[in-house]
């Protein structure tokens, strides 16, 4: 893949991310949702078997993204809606799941529970860290200002920063391996960069983002949350490819592969940034 493309494609994907946390907590909500559809698209053509019928097919992976948006959706309900409509739909919940398994009994699968096994993995892995960060997008917390979405993006800001130091400091100067068990190119030395970027990323976020009024320390902790769970996030997804034989989870962004390589990092972040805060807060 071209240099060109590669180009033209991080550029367009970051401005399409930037346009939808900055805008309004509505279009980051309905930004994640998509990308909560498109990850669980992605994730579910790798780890469902495709025996049966093709109709079989695709009402399992169709189950697979309804019950992993199950989540997000439901959270984005309960700010737009308030919490009557909210929990109306999770009453549907139960019944929803346990159809999954009337599919694989009557889809005469080889592997049933293999799939319901992988169904259960797209809600834990992709759908609950998402329903966090719509949360996060809508909170009523007052250091927020009415302005969670802005604290998305600076989440987003750091997660990336982070990389970008780890991979330019960490191909020059890196020489002791991080885990080469899976990722024989991370460094101890990449890491500590990581670390540097996302703490510098975080302190600029603090001045240009006025609404988000936290400590500095506060940005500093985050920081390192989002370098380090960052990190161990894109482990988690290489070994997880590993194990499937695939170098990357699809193919939608021209050389950057697909867009749940684009999320790694920033999936495994949101939960250890969301109890950060339970904790900071004392909520």
């Amino acid at each position: 893949m071209s240099l060109k493309t590669r180009t033209v494609t991080g550029l367009s994907f970051g401005a399409v991310m930037i346009a939808g946390c900055l805008y309004s907590s509505i279009s980051c909500t309905l930004l994640f949702l998509f990308i909560t559809v498109l990850c669980l698209w992605e994730l579910s053509g790798h780890v469902l078997t495709q025996d049966g019928t093709s109709t079989i097919n695709l009402l399992r992976r169709g189950g697979f993204i309804a019950l992993g948006t199950f989540l997000p959706l439901t959270v984005a309900l309960l700010f737009v809606w308030e919490q009557l409509y909210c929990y109306r739909l999770f009453h549907f919940f139960p019944i929803a799941a346990f159809l999954l398994f009337l599919l694989e009994l009557f889809g005469r699968s080889e592997k049933p529970f293999h799939n319901l096994g992988f169904i259960a993995l797209g809600v834990l892995y992709i759908g609950m860290p998402f329903s966090l960060l719509i949360w996060l997008s809508s909170s009523p917390i007052p250091e927020f200002g009415g302005a969670g979405h802005q604290f998305i993006l600076a989440l987003l800001f750091m997660v990336w920063a982070s990389d970008v130091f780890a991979y330019l400091l960490g191909s020059q100067i890196g020489k002791n391996k991080m885990f080469p068990r899976i990722s024989p190119n991370k460094t101890w030395e990449g890491t500590l960069s990581g670390v540097a970027g996302a703490i510098l990323t975080g302190y600029l976020c603090s001045l240009v983002f006025s609404n988000l009024t936290f400590p500095l320390f506060f940005w500093i902790g985050t920081a390192c949350i989002c370098t380090i769970f960052g990190i161990l996030g894109d482990l988690v997804e290489s070994m997880f490819k590993r194990s499937l034989g695939i170098k990357d989870s699809g193919n939608l962004l021209p050389g950057h592969g697909g867009i749940l390589d684009r999320f790694d990092a920033f999936i495994f972040v949101i939960p250890f940034v969301y109890t950060y805060l339970i904790i900071y807060f004392q909520l």
